[in-house]
């Protein structure tokens, strides 16, 4: 099939999930009936080879990212936080991230979010800057914004977005995983509010029902979940109490994946307004057969483990 850039993409009508699932399987339902998992889940206390074998096991970056792409990639880095705090994605997550892009063949590997604090602190603080010009990228504010309408919006009828992400050719979504005061948790649906201008109307008019109409419009070409450490109370924003899982997960159903991060701060997704309403609405799926899931824990050698992370 031909894949139509993000640009066209969203001119068009959201329509439908339409998912890469399974990998061996004899699975009468075609829904987890192709060539690669569905989602990857890789174990290591080596976050950055955690992150590259999470993206390799669903086919590798080039999958994702052609030759000459514009990519936007899009973590948390909201917080003036530092990455011990878990408030924000682990730099060394974005940075591999990034690293992967080029080596691609990515012409362009921006990272940008819209913060709630100054960003340049919290870009500085959080070691994102830092990690992502190390790998080749660019680090970007938030200034410009496209006006666009959500053709299947119930609350959220239109947002102003990031023009950098409407320009994309390339998403990729790079959330961490955190309790959330008004959403209950914030992972990869509610990570895509940081490419909104006005998240008070989001909050005004519905916070679950926002979410998930955003979710029909922006609809990202690869997820990478930080679960390396998640944040477990007085989140977003924190500090709080922060727990080690060591757990990369990636995938392209925000459903599957947002409903087992969900699981590791110790709630239900079926709890959780967006996750629920992202299913019923045709997002992705929350219950995922074990079976479609590729889960694997890294060993290595010390040696190994520092070259690495040099």
């Amino acid at each position: 099939m031909e894949k139509i850039s993000r640009r066209d993409f969203l001119k068009l009508t959201a329509s439908g999930f339409i998912g890469t699932v399974g990998e061996s399987l004899f699975l009468k339902d075609s829904l987890f009936a192709a060539s690669s998992p569905y989602m990857s889940v890789v174990e290591g206390k080596n976050i950055k080879m955690a992150t590259r074998k999470s993206i390799d096991l669903l086919g590798g970056m080039k999958k994702f990212v052609k030759k000459g792409n514009r990519v936007v990639v899009k973590p948390n880095i909201a917080w003036n936080r530092s990455p011990e705090q878990a408030a924000n994605t682990h730099p060394a997550v974005v940075g591999e991230i990034v690293r992967m892009c080029r080596e691609a063949g990515a012409r362009e590997v921006i990272v940008i979010d819209h913060t709630c604090h100054d960003a340049r602190m919290t870009y500085r603080k959080s070691g994102i800057e830092e990690a992502v010009k190390k790998a080749g990228g660019k680090v970007k504010f938030a200034k410009r914004y496209v006006k666009k309408n959500i053709p299947e919006g119930y609350k959220l009828k239109e947002a102003e977005i990031l023009s950098e992400v409407v320009e994309a050719d390339v998403l990729i979504n790079v959330p961490v995983v955190k309790v959330h005061g008004g959403a209950k948790v914030s992972i990869s649906m509610k990570n895509l509010m940081g490419v909104v201008k006005d998240r008070g109307k989001m909050h005004r008019v519905g916070l679950h029902e926002s979410i998930t109409d955003l979710s029909t419009l922006i609809k990202p070409d690869l997820i990478v979940v930080d679960a390396y450490r998640i944040l477990l109370t007085r989140g977003p924003q924190g500090p709080g109490k922060v727990k080690y899982t060591y757990q990369i997960i990636a995938g392209t159903d925000p459903v599957a994946l947002d409903a087992y991060a969900t699981k590791l701060l110790g709630k239900k997704p079926e709890d959780i307004g967006h996750i629920l309403m992202g299913e019923r609405r045709g997002l992705g799926k929350i219950s995922v057969p074990e079976s479609v899931i590729y889960r694997t824990r890294l060993t290595i050698t010390e040696e190994l483990e520092k070259w690495m992370a040099a």
